[in-house]
């Protein structure tokens, strides 16, 4: 009786192993790339991957999948879900509700408790996608699920188990199998099921990508002249940004590091109705980045140090501080005027900045005091380097020459007018 029990006992492993060993995995079905693209949108692509030299013709499929969140109900009445156009591998059906021949047909569905996405293939296997070994397969498409109420969907989904009871996914056979192995009364262009729960399964995976984040190229307040100023920054990527923020403050003594600035001036709201706001609305959850501009910001002083705050509001309501940039308001004077050569002999060049747009005056006077030439009679001339040149007419006596700038502000009754003197040598 033991003998037999014994026997009994490995003639059952053997089997099992022998079982075992004939089990194979004939494709992947995976749920990639899941971020939330908005505040009440989830992304996420399908891709079916062919493992196995077993098949070759892709029929269609059915698969249903949920919010990987305890308690979190999914419902017709809360949810909806769409495939992006354009985002799939296969050749996709023009008319939605009509079975295809020779092409695909792709739809989403909202269930009670789930999500599904049926394929429906064509009729015969010469028309099916055949999806190549050793690759990422195919996309099934890019999809997208939506909160109708706008509140945010959990970030992670899970497939529906058991897999054979929620899940389908079948390929085409090319010639009649009535004598393969296993298979019995198919015929050229039936539909197999790849998952039998015994000895061919559908692996059903979700990658977990890494989180994504909000990376900043540059943030730059550049002064343009007449108290205002250009705010500019450029995303990398971005991820959850409903939308950019920008404050201002005034640097002092008391608080030198731009972080310990008091910012009382909000400058820029994407929160805002008019077209310059609504232009810094965030990309959402995006691998590249996008360059944003505010032009201008005003400021009521001269002479002191501005600073701003960059911050974005994520899609969780948080304000996230990115980068902070001042900027020095000039008091609309010429600075650094430059002869070249200096002593000279027939004719020299002035190079000059001037820190902000003004109305200018230049003329040239000798040694007594006499103005000699005018250079320049009330041109307007904007913030930024510039040049003049001045010839010695032919009688011109050696000696001590200046050349006097003068500034005139422009509508800003603050400013005093502004001077400078080059002084030149003439030599014969």
């Amino acid at each position: 009786m033991k003998i037999k029990s014994l026997l009994f006992v490995i003639l059952f492993l053997f089997i099992a192993i022998e079982l075992s060993a004939q089990r194979q995995f004939f494709a992947n079905a995976n749920l990639d790339s899941i971020s939330l693209s908005k505040g009440n949108q989830l992304e996420f692509v399908v891709r079916i991957e062919r493992i196995s030299n077993k098949w070759t013709y892709f029929a269609n499929a059915t698969f249903q999948f949920a919010f990987d969140s305890a308690g979190y109900n999914v419902s017709p009445d809360r949810h909806s879900i769409e495939l992006v156009p354009g985002s799939s591998d296969l050749p996709i059906v023009a008319i939605p509700g009509v079975l295809p021949t020779n092409s695909y047909l792709v739809t989403p569905n909202v269930l009670p408790g789930r999500f599904s996405i049926t394929i429906a293939g064509p009729t015969n296997f010469e028309n099916c996608i055949v999806p190549q070994l050793g690759t990422q397969g195919i996309r099934i498409g890019k999809f997208i699920i939506k909160t109708k109420d706008n509140t945010i969907p959990p970030q992670k989904l899970r497939w529906l188990e058991p897999y054979v009871y929620y899940q389908a996914f079948a390929y085409k056979l090319d010639r009649d199998s009535l004598f393969l192995p296993n298979l019995y009364y198919a015929q050229a262009n039936d539909n197999i099921e790849m998952d039998d729960g015994e000895r061919s399964f559908v692996n059903y995976s979700t990658s977990d990508r890494p989180r994504p984040q909000t990376l900043l190229k540059f943030f730059d307040a550049e002064y343009v002249g007449l108290k205002k100023l250009r705010l500019s920054w450029e995303t990398t990527s971005e991820a959850y940004v409903d939308g950019f923020i920008v404050v201002r403050g005034i640097r002092t003594p008391e608080y030198p590091s731009p972080n310990e600035v008091k910012y009382t001036d909000t400058i820029a709201d994407y929160q805002r109705s008019d077209p310059q706001n609504s232009a810094l609305i965030g990309l959402g959850t995006s691998s590249t980045g996008k360059f944003y501009s505010f032009e201008y910001d005003s400021v009521a002083y001269r002479g002191l140090e501005y600073c701003y705050k960059l911050i974005y509001k994520d899609f969780f309501g948080n304000l996230v501080t990115l980068a902070y940039d001042c900027e020095r308001i000039p008091n609309s004077i010429i600075t650094k005027a430059t002869p070249s050569p200096n002593p000279f002999s027939v004719s020299t060049r002035i190079d000059y900045i001037v820190e902000d747009d003004v109305i200018l005056d230049a003329f040239v006077n000798d040694f007594s005091g006499r103005i000699v030439t005018h250079l320049l009679k009330g041109v307007y001339t904007p913030k930024g380097q510039h040049s003049i040149d001045f010839l010695a007419s032919y009688n011109a006596q050696e000696g001590l020459y200046n050349v006097v700038f003068i500034a005139y502000p422009i509508d800003d009754p603050t400013v005093e007018i502004s001077r400078a003197i080059v002084k030149l040598q003439l030599i014969r």
